[in-house]
């Protein structure tokens, strides 16, 4: 597909595929504009504005008169875009954190109304509910719970089976493809029973992406609330008035 993204843009996502590809690490030092020039073929102010982007998102750090080096990770606030549908597995690779998963509880339960409406489902399907935290250095960062027909999952559901992408799952061993999302965003906490279950403060913030993904027939096929720390992440948005 031909990416229709501003050049910047695509050469901040070069950029840091080559930081991941040479596995570099915080604090190494990245190679220089003219570096960046000759390998990727643009101009400097192309560079200067990618790696602006990667400075913004806090992904890289400029030393004025040193150079540009890799940031801190997980320790410190994350950046992702949301325009692009990924899984938690897939975004956390896409910033070179090191996430681990833990499965929270994997039931079996019949669909109510609110449920029903979202998956365009009659009341008491049989639904699948995935429950899971994702861990950053040992620290809760994100807390999901995942809803699908039972009728998608092939074979009997263990909790081993979703340490990584569940879309990648759905999508590799259940021929179930995810074409698009409808997302809302809003700001939330968590009840204060969630977040001594899964071992937080509570009080913290959350980012809440709430959202129904489409298949290629454009019927819904999962239902997903991803709570994202608020202390530890931001997102941005490419807006345009054309």
């Amino acid at each position: 597909m031909l990416d229709r993204r501003p050049l910047a843009l695509q050469l901040r996502d070069s950029i840091w595929d080559t930081i991941q590809s040479q596995q570099l690490r915080s604090g190494d030092r990245l190679p220089s504009e003219q570096e960046l020039v000759k390998r990727f073929q643009v101009s400097r102010s192309t560079v200067r504005e990618a790696l602006k982007i990667l400075e913004e998102q806090r992904l890289i750090l400029c030393r004025h008169g040193v150079g540009r080096f890799v940031a801190p990770g997980p320790s410190g606030v994350l950046s992702e875009g949301i325009t692009r549908l990924q899984s938690v597995t897939e975004m956390a690779a896409g910033l070179a954190i090191p996430l681990s998963t833990r499965v929270l509880s994997l039931e079996e339960r019949l669909s109510d109304g609110s449920i029903s409406a979202r998956l365009g489902l009659d009341v008491g399907v049989s639904l699948v509910v995935l429950e899971r935290v994702w861990l950053a250095d040992g620290v809760p960062v994100i807390y999901s719970l995942d809803t699908l027909p039972r009728s998608l999952v092939l074979g009997q559901a263990a909790a081993g089976d979703f340490s990584g992408s569940l879309l990648a799952t759905m999508e590799s061993s259940w021929n179930a493809q995810i074409m698009y999302a409808r997302t809302v965003i809003r700001a939330v906490h968590l009840a204060p029973s969630v977040s001594e279950r899964i071992g937080v403060p509570d009080g913290i913030p959350w980012i809440l992406l709430e959202q129904v993904n489409y298949g290629a027939d454009d019927r819904p096929v999962l239902y997903s609330k991803d709570y994202h720390r608020g202390d530890r992440f931001y997102f941005h948005v490419l807006r345009s008035r054309r």
